[in-house]
This record gives structure tokens, C-alpha cells and sequence, in this order.
């Protein structure tokens, strides 16, 4: 763990990680290394040191990390989880780095995707997904927290249900032909 000048004039600061890889960077002057060094000490010291190159993958080459573990899923899930990856999550995801993923971004996302019209279940289940995927990047050290947690999301109404009258399931079982009489025995 050093600071020292480099023979372009500039000041390189390096420190180690936990594992004992070096991390250095470069800064025009030495007290921004000094500044950037004490911060690294301090975040290596408290475990919630992210190296930066962990944080370059890109939401998308993670979604699909992230789905290859996914051994748990019924069928059917995977194949819900895949639908939102890909309409909702990947047209505004799939190219940016994890890293660059903030709490405010997934907000304004959800409000979109609310704007856009989509029915709020659906906006929960995409948000539910995002959500997964950034959570699994924090579990292997690429993120310090899930910025899509606490995220305000849009309430899901319950609509009152529709009953038919007698009339209705009378004209439903004379248009169901031969299934007229199940029609009216299950209504």
C-alpha cells in the first residue's frame, strides 16, 4: 500500500484486497490518491470493498449467469422469468454494467413501464426479477447493496368480480351447444 510518483507526472495509489490482489489507480494529483487510498483501506476493512472490474459485467451477461443457476425453477417459472428478462428488463438493462445500475434508475424504470401502460402485476413481476438478478450480483461481491430494493412499486387493484344472472347462463349454455347442460350445471 503506496503512493509514489510516476515518471508521466502522475500519482499511482495502490492497496490490496482481502484476497491480496492489487488494486492501483492513477491520479493527477497526490492528494486524490491519498483520498482514494484512505477510502479503499477503509472499505477493505470493513468488507464492503467491490472491486471495479467485478462491476463491469453487464446486467445482462449477468441475467444470464444468473439464469444458468437457477437449477431450482419448475418449468414454467423459468420460462416467466425469461418472458420479463426479456421485454420488460433487457430493453433497458441488458447493455449497462452493473455498476452503473442505481436506485433512481430502477425508479424511473418502474415508473415507465407504469406509464407504458403495462398492468401493475406486471410491473411488480419485472421489478420482482431485476430485483433477483442485482441480489445474486451483491451475494458474489459485484454490488455493496441491491439498489432495487425499496423501490416504490404500483398497487395491484383488485377488481370486483362478475357474476352471470340466470338470463346470461341461460343464453351462454344455448350458445355452448352440446355443453349446454354442463354450462348450467357448473354455473
Amino acid at each position: 500500500m503506496s503512493i509514489e510518483k510516476r515518471p508521466n507526472w502522475k500519482w499511482r495509489a495502490r492497496v490490496r484486497d482481502a484476497s491480496g490482489k492489487e488494486i492501483a489507480r492513477h491520479f493527477d494529483r497526490k492528494s486524490d490518491a491519498e483520498r482514494w487510498e484512505a477510502s479503499a483501506k477503509a472499505s477493505i476493512t470493513r468488507g464492503d470493498w467491490i472491486d471495479p472490474a467485478r462491476a463491469r459485467v453487464t446486467v445482462g451477461a449477468w441475467a444470464a449467469q444468473w439464469m444458468a443457476a437457477q437449477v431450482q425453477l419448475k418449468p414454467t417459472t423459468r420460462a416467466r422469468y425469461e418472458v420479463a428478462l426479456r421485454r420488460q428488463v433487457f430493453p433497458t438493462w441488458e447493455d449497462l454494467p452493473l455498476s452503473a445500475v442505481s436506485y433512481a434508475e430502477v425508479a424511473a424504470w418502474v415508473q415507465r413501464l407504469t406509464a407504458s401502460g403495462l398492468a401493475p402485476a406486471t410491473v411488480r413481476y419485472a421489478h420482482r426479477v431485476l430485483s433477483l438478478v442485482l441480489a445474486h450480483a451483491v451475494r458474489d461481491g459485484r454490488m455493496t447493496r441491491n439498489p432495487a430494493e425499496g423501490v416504490r412499486l404500483p398497487r395491484v387493484v383488485k377488481e370486483e368480480p362478475v357474476f352471470l344472472d340466470h338470463d346470461q347462463v341461460a343464453m351462454l349454455g344455448d350458445a355452448s351447444g352440446r355443453y349446454g347442460l354442463l354450462v348450467r350445471f357448473l354455473a
